[in-house]
């Protein structure tokens, strides 16, 4: 994963828990920790969710490549989004003493609303997620078409040198042989030459001796 997105996902967590701790500050720690546990959990359950549903049709292992830089991205943008506003809902809840003294039927009202809110997140985030997958196997598969063609450029060019070293070494025995044979075939003519000039020279002296 590129170092340029882990810090992002990490800033962005950070700017998540800050957020949603300066709403709550007032409240005892365990309760902030216990509301925060549970909003991210239900966050996590809710991207992992429509993270699967958009692998449907893609290729197992392009959709599992992706995942976890989805998941951990996704997951505190979503805080951002909607855990502040129901920290405010929540801390004013817990400001009044008596639960009647809230009106439920705004808050019934607000929930209705952060739900349908939510939903129109999980449908966007459902196509940019397919999205994603569908560009990551894009590039995979010009990368393995690269890496093909690279393959193949070698394995023509190591036979095109192993045949034109086949053809070169051909051509010297060629060559080699041919030598061979001439300074052969002048061997032979030169001691034919010499035979036949020591028996004119022999015939030469037998008719002057007679």
């Amino acid at each position: 994963m590129n170092i340029f997105l882990i810090i992002a996902i990490i800033i962005t967590n950070i700017v998540a828990v800050a957020i949603v701790y300066q709403i709550l500050k007032k409240q005892s720690k365990k309760e902030i920790l216990i509301f925060m546990a549970a909003g991210v959990t239900i966050l996590y359950l809710i991207v992992s969710l429509v993270y699967w549903l958009s692998g449907f049709g893609i290729n197992e292992q392009v959709h599992e490549s992706s995942k976890n830089f989805v998941i951990y991205l996704f997951v505190p943008i979503n805080v951002i989004l909607f855990m502040p506003y129901c920290a405010i809902q929540y801390k004013k809840i817990r400001q009044n003493k008596k639960i009647e003294k809230y009106d439920l039927e705004k808050l019934s009202t607000k929930v209705t609303v952060v739900i349908m809110i939510l939903i129109a997140v999980s449908i966007g985030e459902f196509f940019y997620f397919k999205n994603i997958q569908k560009n990551i196997k894009v590039i995979s598969e010009e990368n393995q078409k690269k890496a093909q063609n690279t393959v193949q450029n070698t394995v023509e060019n190591t036979v095109q040198n192993t045949t034109m070293q086949q053809t070169m070494n051909v051509d010297n025995n060629s060559i080699s042989n041919t030598t061979t044979n001439t300074v052969d075939n002048n061997s032979v003519n030169s001691t034919t030459n010499s035979i036949n000039g020591n028996e004119v020279t022999y015939e030469k002296s037998n008719q002057v001796a007679n």
